[in-house]
């Protein structure tokens, strides 16, 4: 939709969905200012590490599901490359309860379970479909389509909102151990208490099942390259202090502190993109609605916490014989995933060559418990810990040194991911997405495709279409 003039857009944040904004405002005809606290980083949670002699991990966002067809239409459209990320290899380990299994051999921890019989034999995602996935099939057409309404209208889902994925489990007599088995076998069990639909809807919209690509080069060149097509670059080292609105005027503006000093822009509409744990502290005025206040209060964010090691040789390809993939464990680590740009190839050059590793990424509270450590301490605890599944990493010239990222603690995020608690989906997203005069909201958080860049840049497209029809209207 076209809007009968030229607009002006403050956008705060140059994360993916601002600068997705202002591409396609610009596309239209229309001017933006883009402000962004960090002095030379965007992207937001799009976040690459860089290491000596190319190489690279992710701090953040790492993969693209074969289902997010609106990113990989800015990935081709922006000329990036793609290559398979390989998200499950039954050659990678799973750790519990002290003994290591290769992945195609998990059922035998069923033994340390104290498994009902109807659960014995059965591998985490046995289990998985046999409770989720039955829940699913058994809902309607309308129902499962109801997952993805900005609020659910049946019943059903409605009442599976209440739940969280552990009740929903429960529901369908899984017993605790066996909650427990599928939960760390798939990765999950700092989420049990979290959403049950969350994971229902992922799981209707075949997130995990369909395979997955990730971006040559790193991840952070999707947001790099979204800038360098800009009319209008992002104005770094601009933090966005305050929110302001003029009914009367039409107006939005925000002020923002940039080199110590108090500046202010104001435009025709302003999007906030910014993170709901940092959109928290910012004042805004007039204020917001009460509604819009309580969804940025309590709309739940997740913990994340990764820790990179950059190794002499890919030990994992060399003795293990694991090209990609990851490593599910119930240790502080969490999972561990390996790169998987060997993984056709299996040139024994390149295993024999320096490489990145994921040692350990974590959610939840264990995310937490790392991240109330220093660096150094927290990357020597989590290389001990995994040595008990990779015995290599006793030896001390096996790492060369490590880097570390925890989102909680970065002052502009303030949490790794919107993630449902129980009920939010119907008490509080329409208040999370729904525009406050002339201010409107875009992010992962402001869609239902949380964690995802999908989310981000499905809710740029909406809050680019919704600021044009209201300045038709």
């Amino acid at each position: 939709m076209a809007a009968p003039a030229p607009l002006h857009v403050v956008i705060a944040g140059a994360g993916l969905a601002g600068l997705c904004a202002a591409l396609e405002l610009e596309r239209r005809g229309h001017t933006c200012t883009i402000l962004e606290a960090e002095s030379r980083h965007v992207g937001g949670r799009v976040r690459t590490l860089r290491f000596d002699d190319g190489l690279y991990g992710e701090a953040g966002a790492m993969r693209i599901p074969k289902t997010h067809t609106l990113t990989r239409h800015y990935v081709a459209e922006l000329g990036l490359t793609l290559r398979p990320f390989v998200q499950s290899n039954p050659e990678a380990f799973v750790f519990m309860r002290g003994r290591r299994e290769r992945m195609h051999d998990v059922t035998k921890l069923g033994a340390r379970y104290g498994l009902a019989p109807g659960e014995q034999g059965k591998s985490p995602d046995d289990l998985w479909a046999a409770s989720l996935g039955r829940r699913l099939e058994a809902m309607t057409k309308d129902e499962r389509a109801d997952l993805l309404l900005t609020e659910p209208r049946t019943e059903t889902v409605r009442r599976l909102d209440r739940l969280s994925l552990r009740q929903l489990l429960e529901a369908e007599t899984l017993s605790a151990e066996a909650i427990e088995l599928l939960a760390v076998g798939a990765g999950v069990d700092t989420l049990l208490d979290a959403a049950a639909t969350e994971h229902l809807r992922e799981e209707h919209v075949a997130v995990w099942t369909q395979g997955f690509d990730e971006i040559v080069g790193g991840s952070d060149r999707l947001p790099v390259a979204l800038a360098t097509k800009l009319r209008s670059k992002p104005r770094m080292g601009a933090q966005v202090i305050r929110l302001e609105q003029d009914p009367l005027k039409r107006t939005a503006a925000a002020v923002y502190r940039e080199a110590g000093r108090l500046r202010r822009v104001e435009g025709d509409f302003l999007l906030c993109t910014l993170p709901f744990p940092v959109v928290a502290r910012i004042e805004v005025a007039p204020e917001l609605s009460g509604e819009k206040r309580r969804a940025i209060r309590e709309l739940g964010y997740d913990s994340a916490t990764k820790i990179l090691a950059v190794t002499g040789r890919r030990f994992w390809e060399q003795d293990d014989h694991i090209y990609g993939g990851g490593t599910y464990t119930d240790l502080p680590t969490g999972t561990t995933w390996y790169p998987g740009d060997n993984a056709t190839a299996r040139d024994p050059r390149v295993s024999a060559a320096p490489a990145v590793f994921l040692a350990s990424y974590s959610w939840g509270q264990t995310a937490r418990r790392w991240a109330s450590m220093a660096h150094g301490e927290r990357s020597q605890w989590a290389l001990r810990h995994l040595a008990r599944v990779h015995p290599q990493l006793a030896s001390p010239d096996v790492v060369r040194r490590t880097a570390s990222w925890n989102w909680d603690t970065h002052p502009w995020s303030g949490g790794a991911f919107a993630w449902f608690m129980p009920g939010q989906h119907t008490a509080l997203h329409r208040h999370v997405v729904a525009p406050e005069g002339r201010i409107y909201f875009a992010g992962e958080h402001a869609s239902l495709t949380h964690t995802w860049m999908q989310g981000a840049l499905e809710s740029a497209l909406v809050a680019v279409r919704e600021m044009l029809a209201a300045a038709s209207s």
